[in-house]
């Protein structure tokens, strides 16, 4: 889960972002559906999609949440239940979510469709949030409710809101991809990657063509958290690499705030760096640790590695094996030189044009 842009001024993020869907174990299962849902007569009689996003649309039901009349939203690898009324969101999600799942599976890594539907609830307000909250989570709802903006994915569904035009899709892509690990790896990630990647979502812009307006991915067109990853270097408040692994947003929060929002500035710099630093020495090394998470081939790397007990510990937590040292042979003690570098050179004089445009400061 994390928070997103104020309005006005500098971009500034409101919420601090905390990991509670990976940080949870064994949460309740959801039931099937949450309220009413009717087959529409006729597809063509719902008043939902307009061009931009029609392609993408298998089905169209209508949705009742405690009376108030919603839409299911049936594309090729999701389940959309919306509130939603505002026709800009309503005709542009679908689509947006679909676009994403591309980005997910093609950016870094070829990596499989999830099996079925995933289902998300795109709510209108914050009290409807609530309620689905509460519904599909159960004894655990509390936990979540603490979340003061946006949304959160947890076992495979993603539960969000209305929080503003760009805001709105920016943490459905972010969200999407924990909804999308969640459902399809076969091993968990550490947090602090996982968190890196849902960051490395998040980047985009739309553009038009054929009459449409399209979202195109850009992983660096993310100026929030560049914002704060140049804001830390200034301050000399960058954490080393090592600590960023073993680090989780929720550690951060208890004393400070800045300090949590760095961390998600540097795990996204860290997705990067792994992707682009040092000539893409370690693309490959990245390649083959999505791939192996979403095969269930990591454990198996660890176990060879570092031994059963290690495997079983991180089958556990996700936790205590550094797997930069698995995929690329150095640890991240001995990555840190590079990596801080590497964040030297995104926020030199003039990066931020480059970003702004969604292209890269280092190339």
């Amino acid at each position: 889960m994390t928070g997103r842009r104020g309005t006005g001024g500098r971009v500034r993020p409101l919420l601090v972002a905390s990991l509670l869907c990976a940080a949870l174990v064994g949460c309740a299962s959801p039931p099937d559906t949450i309220g009413r849902i009717e087959p529409s007569k006729a597809d063509a009689a719902s008043p939902a999609v307009s061009s931009p996003v029609s392609s993408v649309i298998l089905n169209t039901e209508t949705w009742t949440l405690e009376g108030r009349a919603g839409q299911v939203l049936t594309t090729p690898h999701y389940r959309l239940f919306t509130t939603i009324d505002k026709s800009f969101l309503l005709d542009r999600m679908p689509g947006f979510m679909e676009a994403a799942m591309g980005n997910y599976t093609s950016s870094l890594a070829e990596l499989p469709p999830p099996a079925g539907s995933l289902e998300t609830y795109l709510l209108g307000n914050r009290p409807q949030w609530a309620r689905v909250t509460q519904r599909v989570m159960g004894d655990q709802a509390e936990v979540y409710l603490r979340i003061q903006r946006g949304g959160f994915a947890a076992n495979g569904k993603a539960i969000l809101y209305d929080i503003g035009p760009r805001d709105t899709f920016a943490i459905a892509a972010h969200e999407g991809w924990h909804q999308y690990t969640q459902s399809t790896f076969k091993t968990r990630l550490p947090t602090s990657l996982e968190e890196g990647l849902a960051t490395y979502m998040e980047g985009f812009r739309w553009e038009r063509g054929s009459g449409a307006m399209t979202p195109i991915f850009l992983p660096w067109a993310n100026l929030e958290r560049f914002e704060q990853l140049r804001d830390a270097a200034a301050d000399g408040t960058l954490m080393p690499l090592d600590v960023i692994l073993h680090s989780t947003p929720q550690e951060l929060l208890k004393d400070d705030q800045t300090a949590a929002l760095t961390y998600y500035a540097q795990v996204w710099a860290l997705i990067h760096f792994l992707n682009e630093g040092e000539g893409g020495a370690y693309r490959g090394a990245l390649r083959m640790l999505l791939t192996d998470a979403a095969r269930g081939d990591l454990l198996g790397k660890i176990r060879a590695k570092y031994g059963p007990r290690a495997a079983s510990a991180y089958s556990t937590r996700s936790t205590g094996v550094d797997l930069l040292e698995l995929y690329t042979t150095h640890s991240a003690s001995e990555l840190n030189g590079a990596y801080q570098a590497f964040i030297e050179r995104c926020v030199r004089v003039g990066s931020k044009q480059l970003v702004v445009q969604g292209k890269s400061p280092i190339q």
